[in-house]
């Protein structure tokens, strides 16, 4: 059976952007998170240790947040699966990070990148 925990829409600010304002400000990001991982040990015995913390993982990446500062989505999200990877060694992550409010004139959306990364 497949099993993979989910973590939506927690929100970062960073200074991400090619903008200027974007890098000096900053600005809200939405992150979702899909973790897979062997949750069999912690659904048999209910030992929270014996699963993924994913309130210290919204910590970590809201810490690291503070410190961001690049131009694209792309290296900020290629950031946030490196902290996930290195932290917790999980065997799939998929993230969707979502920029809320890009600066276009014009455009009232939302700009996301969608990234994977299986360790083998």
């Amino acid at each position: 059976m497949e099993t993979f925990l989910k973590i939506e829409n927690i929100k970062l600010w960073a200074r991400v952007g090619v903008l200027d304002e974007e890098r000096e400000l900053g600005q809200l990001f939405s992150l979702d998170i899909f973790l897979w991982s062997d949750f069999e040990k912690c659904t048999l015995t209910d030992d929270i240790k014996k699963t993924i913390d994913y309130s210290k993982l919204v910590r970590i990446l809201k810490d690291q947040s503070k410190k961001v500062y690049c131009f694209t989505i792309e290296k900020y999200s290629n950031a946030i699966l490196g902290i996930i990877d290195q932290e917790f060694k999980i065997s799939k992550i998929k993230i969707i990070l979502t920029k809320c409010n890009p600066p276009i004139t014009g455009f009232d959306g939302k700009v996301s990148i969608v990234r994977i990364l299986e360790n083998n």
